[in-house]
């Protein structure tokens, strides 16, 4: 989406008196961010519950950076309480795990979730795939075959919200297990690769364990402003779908609330602004500023907003701020 913003070249320092921090995000009335969240995928849902009279064990796949919000309450409903179900957090290289692993693992449990297991997937490293493999096993071991015991293989599904690594995790498994690099399943750096159920692959050979990759499915249903922010920051959205301009405004209100002023130095703007700003607006012309980020065929005086919007974006997409962890106050109280 374009940001139709306009200001002067000016590189003169801004005031440099402490700002008042907003305690609460919100967006325009006018704005429907439900829009992000498609009714098609309740399609899909169904899809993989019929599948479910074949499947042993679920497999779930979050963002580690968001242990927490947007996890699918229709998988609890229509997935969880029918088969055994593990949950992998991925993407554990963007977090401090000494600082929130514990942590998370100690409100999971008192979820009722006994196992928390963490992945990266890029970096497929053995120790965390050999847990997800072990994990896998005891929980295969453990159940019911659900009207299926003449059978001697297993049969697991992974299921998620888009772009978590469902696919990358499937990959890497099946490479660790069975030594096989080349791709079972194809997997992408945006939401949406995976669009529809697919068929099974071999993942493990003793014993023979399938796996099922599920597209993406996001609920259309219980959504807030700022649990729908952190999905779109965390690059769980598809970025045709989110306003930049509201974006950055988050990123930039998330880190003034946890008091992380690192955004001045890495947007090149620390002599410009002597403090923190809590003025999208403001920040966002001094990083045009700073950066050159000038419109094509413009006349001098016509910043490019969307690429310094994206500039901040991506550094917090990049691991580059002090604190990538978003749901921080779901953990402020445990020691």
């Amino acid at each position: 989406m374009q940001i139709s913003r306009r200001f002067l070249h000016t590189t003169r320092p801004f005031c440099s008196v402490s700002p008042e921090f907003r305690e609460n995000f919100q967006l325009p009335a006018q704005y429907d961010y439900r829009q992000w969240f498609p009714m098609h995928m309740s399609v899909q849902l169904k899809k993989m519950e019929a599948k479910l009279r074949s499947v042993d064990l679920v497999i779930e796949v979050h963002d580690a950076r968001i242990p927490v919000t947007g996890r699918n309450e229709q998988f609890f409903r229509h997935l969880y309480a029918i088969r055994p179900h593990i949950l992998v957090l991925n993407k554990c290289d963007l977090i401090d795990m000494k600082k929130y692993k514990q942590k998370i693992e100690d409100y999971y449990y008192d979820m009722g979730v006994e196992k928390v297991l963490f992945t990266d997937c890029k970096k497929r490293l053995p120790r965390a795939l050999n847990d997800v493999k072990t994990s896998m096993l005891n929980a295969l071991e453990s159940s019911k075959r659900f009207n299926r015991t003449v059978k001697t293989e297993y049969q697991s599904m992974v299921v998620g919200i888009p772009n978590v690594g469902k696919s990358s995790l499937i990959n890497a498994i099946r490479t660790h297990t069975l030594g096989i690099k080349r791709k079972a399943v194809e997997a992408g750096a945006r939401p949406g690769v995976t669009v529809r159920v697919q068929n099974r692959v071999r993942i493990m050979d003793k014993p023979p364990i399938y796996i099922i990759d599920t597209p993406g499915v996001l609920s259309p249903n219980s959504r807030n402003v700022s649990d729908a922010m952190k999905l779109a920051l965390c690059d769980l959205v598809l970025e045709s779908h989110v306003n930049l301009y509201y974006l950055a405004d988050f990123l930039l209100f998330s880190l003034n609330r946890t008091q992380d002023f690192t955004y001045l130095k890495l947007l090149g703007i620390e002599e410009m602004r002597k403090g923190p700003s809590d003025d999208i607006q403001e920040i966002l012309a001094l990083t045009c500023a700073a950066n050159d980020f000038r419109l094509k065929a413009s006349m001098g005086e016509r910043w490019d907003f969307d690429r310094a919007a994206k500039y901040f974006i991506q550094l917090y997409r990049n691991s580059k701020f002090q604190d990538s962890c978003l749901d921080q106050d779901f953990f402020l109280y445990r020691n």
